[in-house]
């Protein structure tokens, strides 16, 4: 072969060389950019909306639930205080009113959560009317009258509770569609980690092209090259561990709904117990075994609650939420990966054209 024929060959397959490793980091760049930032994305949604607001449905239930044994205590005891059943029972329900506001605010279950929330709020507005009225009704010695309205009320607190259920699960629907979204899938880090490996292959191959045709043991812009998609490929791997993370975040939120159940029965337990001992005593001289079986199913009369068993429960609960918390602001954290990615792309273009861009000079004076 004549040395001109061998110049414009290897002028040549420089050119071809150069534009495989630019159109390879392209599409490595694409496919580390679209998993990283959909992994990310979904992380954010589960930190920002769905664990907040799943969190803040139980809160409400806890604080409804504690507000209402408050009442009933207060009225038990006599309590007769100018703001009404009682202070307990006025910061519970305000704590409630807190949580709904922070529901509405992270609502992650969009239009199906709102209309569960708006329910929630008017049967809310009715609960309260209801303690409203059996404080008049015992201020004014009118017992069975207050009974009644106390009735009522538990009535209407279980038909609230249950909505509040409907909002939870609606809460942890929009959770799990989140934090399994496709780009959290372990068979999406084929789409970078391919694309990264091929370009890796690519660069190895034009080192050794050039080790061949020019006799250089190495060009240095190709390892930098190397070096910078090397690091394209740890930034995204990262992708890996949020999506980990988020898989705990679902488990720990399994964990979270069965020390609040647990909590929950155990407050009801004791509310319904209460309220039973009020309804004896304003059925008296006869009794009311008809009325009072409605508490619980199949009229079997309640088991006395455990205060001890609902405050266990209240703290593996809140240990589970703070895990939940935790693990979803982990998988948040991009590290700046965003960032990262498209200037350590940059970065390996430009070495790129830096250690072609001497050899075709080279090559093109010699065709002249």
């Amino acid at each position: 072969m004549s040395g001109t024929a061998l110049t414009s060959t290897t002028w040549r397959s420089l050119r071809r060389h150069r534009r495989t490793l630019l159109v390879g980091t392209v599409v490595a760049l694409a496919g580390c950019l679209s998993v990283f930032l959909g992994v990310h994305r979904a992380a954010d949604a589960v930190a920002a909306q769905s664990v907040p607001s799943v969190l803040a449905v139980y809160d409400t239930q806890v604080a409804l639930r504690a507000a209402h044994g408050a009442a009933l205590a207060g009225f038990s005891d006599g309590t007769q205080l100018l703001g009404g059943p009682g202070e307990e029972y006025q910061n519970q329900i305000a704590a409630a009113g807190q949580h709904l506001a922070e529901v509405a605010e992270r609502n992650a279950a969009g239009e199906t959560g709102s209309g569960d929330l708006q329910v929630v709020e008017a049967l809310l507005v009715t609960y309260t009317g209801l303690i409203a009225r059996a404080d008049v009704h015992y201020r004014q010695d009118r017992d069975a009258l207050g009974t009644a309205a106390l009735w009522d009320a538990a009535s209407l607190l279980d038909e609230l509770l249950r909505r509040l259920d409907r909002l939870r699960e609606a809460q942890v629907d929009a959770l799990d569609e989140q934090a399994g979204r496709v780009w959290t899938k372990p068979a999406t880090a084929a789409l970078w980690l391919l694309p990264v490996l091929a370009l890796l292959g690519l660069l190895v191959r034009a080192q050794r092209f050039m080790r061949h045709r020019f006799r250089r043991r190495m060009n240095v812009p190709l390892l930098l090259a190397t070096l910078f998609v090397l690091l394209m490929g740890v930034a995204t791997s990262s992708s890996l561990w949020s999506a980990g993370q988020l898989t705990g975040t679902r488990e720990a939120a399994r964990e979270i709904a069965r020390h609040r159940e647990h909590q929950l029965t155990e407050l009801a337990t004791l509310h319904t117990g209460s309220l039973g001992q009020r309804l004896d005593a304003a059925c008296e001289p006869i009794d009311c075994p008809r009325t009072i079986g409605q508490l619980t199913p199949a009229g079997v009369a309640p088991l006395p609650g455990s205060p001890s068993s609902a405050a266990t429960a209240a703290r593996a609960a809140q240990a589970s939420s703070d895990v939940a918390v935790d693990r979803a602001n982990r998988a948040a954290t991009s590290f700046g990966g965003e960032l990262t990615l498209p200037v350590a792309a940059l970065c390996a273009a430009v070495a790129v054209l830096l250690g072609f861009q001497p050899r075709l000079d080279e090559y093109r004076y010699q065709e002249k």
